[in-house]
């Protein structure tokens, strides 16, 4: 009776070690081929993870090719694109697979990101084969199956029991961010609007400035020619009328080159209206004309006392018409009229908007 209850007590015991050691073995992913143990990292997967699957395992198969000697470790990168992993390219993507080893301990680690939930279930394949094609050696090795244990990637709308996508939430702002923001713009406004307004306003700010430059130059052109006239009239009241003409001249000629940025030493005194035309761009205006007309006559009268002295025009009647003498006070009203003239051109710049 003792014995067959110690018979009884012994199945309990070995009945209750087996069922444990299977419990173990399977939350483990303990498999009996090779003695390997099989680990997933994170446990619980969901879609997208970036997931590790590792399986570990104790063999005397020199898979390296290195005789198994000593404790330093060995790490070879397999090909990712294996029959066994891109069959599975329509559920995860297996971005890397080392095999390391120390000794007789391998590990052979994929890492992956699953693309649907469910069953992820690697076929079996020869580790044998795959680490000779890294290594760029033939198939002529002994064959090791290595066999993973089925995976579950999980979903978190499932998990969570959404099903409908809530909608986009507005980003959140930081208390006083809309003041400050307010802020920012006001001052950025009160310092970029007179910039705008300067920038907008600079060209015709920097024609104004050219213009009031070039006014002040030709005023103060004019005024140096009035000084000059009266220093002549002055100077040369004791000197001939062929030295006072040529001096009259001179000066004029120059006034006209600095006034009009041309050349006028060289034109002759009948070529001064087509000359004033092409700047008129073909036609004189009143004042204009008038100014022009008044340096003609300044000119012709200029050149007939330099160049008619002696000549048969000067024995004609009435003398006081065809000498070659400037009358008395002509003087004075030859520079009275290139006065007029000097001052017309003035009044035709300040019209032009100067």
């Amino acid at each position: 009776m003792i014995q067959i209850q110690l018979k009884k007590a012994f199945l309990a015991v070995l009945c209750a070690l087996v069922f444990t050691a299977g419990a173990a073995a399977q939350s483990s992913g303990l498999q009996s081929e090779h003695g390997a143990v099989q680990i997933l990292i994170p446990k619980t997967p969901y879609v997208g993870d970036r997931s590790e699957l590792k399986y570990v395992f104790h063999s005397d198969a020199d898979l390296f090719s290195d005789k198994i000697t000593g404790a330093q470790t060995t790490s070879l990168e397999l090909d990712c694109n294996f029959e066994a992993f891109a069959n599975l390219s329509d559920k995860c993507l297996v971005q890397k697979a080392v095999l390391e080893h120390t000794g007789f301990e391998y590990s052979l680690t994929i890492s992956f990101i699953p693309w649907k939930s469910g069953t992820i279930d690697f076929a079996g394949f020869d580790l044998e084969r795959l680490v000779r094609r890294a290594q760029k050696l033939d198939d002529s090795g002994a064959a090791f199956f290595v066999d993973f244990a089925p995976i579950t990637i999980y979903s978190i709308a499932q998990a969570t029991g959404t099903m409908v996508m809530r909608p986009s939430k507005p980003p959140m702002a930081v208390p006083g961010t809309t003041f400050m923001l307010g802020i920012i713009g006001a001052v950025s406004l009160v310092i970029l609007l007179p910039l705008i307004i300067f920038i907008i306003r600079l060209p015709a700010f920097l024609i104004y400035y050219a213009s009031a430059r070039d006014y002040r130059r030709l005023r103060k052109l004019k005024k140096q020619t009035d000084k000059n006239l009266a220093k002549l009239v002055k100077e040369y009241k004791n000197r001939r009328d062929y030295d006072f003409c040529v001096e009259l001249k001179r000066l004029l000629r120059n006034y006209l080159c600095a006034r009009f940025d041309e050349s006028f030493k060289s034109v002759a005194t009948g070529s001064l209206y087509s000359t004033f035309e092409k700047f008129a761009l073909g036609s004189l205006n009143e004042s204009q004309e008038t100014a022009v007309n008044e340096l003609y006559t300044v000119f012709q009268r200029c050149d007939y006392i330099c160049f008619a002295n002696g000549s048969l025009d000067t024995k004609r009647q009435p003398a006081s018409m065809y000498e070659a003498i400037l009358a008395e006070g002509e003087r004075e009203l030859m520079t009275k009229r290139a006065r007029k003239a000097i001052e017309l051109f003035d009044v035709e710049e300040e019209n032009a908007g100067v």
